[in-house]
């Protein structure tokens, strides 16, 4: 079954494609803010522990 399209609705159908590419195409990602902790509390032997596992 074959279908025939008019030139305008063509024409509508690429402007929605291209609208959808530039409304996909600004989405962006936030980076995790940064969370300061106060470690005074901590002894500096255990910090290191923790540091080394986490692999920093």
């Amino acid at each position: 079954m074959e279908k025939k399209y008019s030139v305008e609705e063509i024409l509508s159908a690429v402007k929605d494609l291209n609208n959808l590419k530039k409304n996909t195409s600004k989405i962006v990602l936030e980076k995790p803010k940064k969370i300061d902790v106060d470690n005074s509390d901590i002894p500096p032997s255990t910090l290191k522990l923790i540091e080394e596992a986490e692999g920093n």
